[in-house]
Parts: structure tokens; sequence; C-alpha cells
């Protein structure tokens, strides 16, 4: 996972503001909802945007999306997709028009958990946001969201977590023939060990 924004200079102004807000106002104990996680959701969405040729205008709902999506935990980890749409409004109701707000909303929505996207770019945030499950990077995130789970009570032990990520893995599916093809081999692959964990522990 990286914790540096690439092609920085193709973002627009306002993101840059978002992330100067959440660097000077994240708390600690989100050890995966961080801000590195919002900077790799936002690479990786960069990703697609050159893998699809998504042109400037919609290239720059998805980079604000991205940077946006888990503002939220600022406030409360349940329902953050909503808390975080109000809590950024007063950073892209002067930037963006109505339609255009609704869109960025729309990809914000389309990462809370069962996914449902609707359309190309709900899709690309949905699969960016959860990119890790089918990467060789995958045991380092699933160790930092481990630990907020047992901080907030969600689990109390490493085989309910490993019960927790099968379950995860097993109900999830990319959404994007780009995920497709280059991430749901591996997150296969991840599940299968998963499995044999939990059945030699």
């Amino acid at each position: 996972m990286e914790s540096v924004l690439r092609n920085s200079d193709k973002y627009p102004i306002v993101c840059i503001d978002i992330l100067g807000y959440m660097q000077e106002n994240w708390p600690a104990h989100l050890t995966y909802h961080s801000l590195s996680h919002t900077l790799d959701v936002a690479n990786v969405c960069d990703n697609y945007i050159d893998f699809y040729g998504i042109g400037v205008e919609d290239a720059n709902l998805v980079r604000i999306a991205a940077i946006s999506h888990d503002i939220g935990y600022l406030i409360a980890p349940v329902h953050h997709e909503e808390l975080g749409i109000e809590h950024v409004r007063p950073f892209l109701e002067n930037v963006l028009d109505k339609p255009q707000l609704e869109n960025v909303n729309n990809m914000i929505r389309a990462t809370k958990i069962p996914q449902r996207p609707t359309g190309l770019f709900e899709e690309i945030l949905a699969d960016a946001d959860l990119d890790y499950f089918g990467r060789e990077d995958y045991d380092q995130q699933s160790e930092k969201l481990y630990l907020e789970f047992l901080r907030d009570g969600i689990v109390t032990n490493e085989r309910e977590w490993l019960e927790t990520q099968i379950r995860f893995l097993e109900s999830h599916t990319y959404h994007t023939s780009f995920a497709k093809e280059n991430r749901a081999v591996q997150k296969h692959k991840k599940l299968l060990e998963l499995k044999e964990k939990l059945a030699a522990s």
C-alpha cells in the first residue's frame, strides 16, 4: 500500500484541501481506515481512470469520491458513508454543481457493504475500496482491520477474525472487468488459504 498520492497534479485543489483536513483531524486508533487507506484507494482509482480512458471531468469526480469516501469515520464508523457525504459537503458544494455532487455521493455510497454499485464509476469506487482482497499485501491490510475490529468489539479473538474474513471474501464480488481479471484469482487463493487455516486451528 502506498502512502503517497500519485499524480497529485491531476487532482482538483479541493482534494488536497480535504486531505489536509483529514491529516489534521484523523484519529490514531483507525489503523485500517487511515489516511494511507484513502491514498491507496485514490491511487487504485487512478489506475482505473487510465485503464478505462476516463475523461478529465469524470476523472475529477472519481478522484474526489476516492479522497472523500471514508471521511465519515471522523464522526462514527456506523453509517460512515452518509455521515461522510454530509461532512464533506462544505468542501464540495461551491466547486461542484448538483448533478456532479450527487454523482460523487453515489460513488461514496457504492463503497457501503454489501456493495451495490450502479454504473462504471460506482463500480470503480467499490472495487478500489476492497482492492487489497486480491493483492499480495492482503495479510498486512487485514491485520490493520483486525486491530480496529478488536477495539470496537466486533471480534474478540483470531478465530472469530478468521471466520469474519472468510464471510467477507465469500460474499464479495468484484464488479469491474479490470478487477475480475486482475484481482479475483488472488482473492480466491487467499480464501482457500484462510479456510485451511481455520480448519487447522
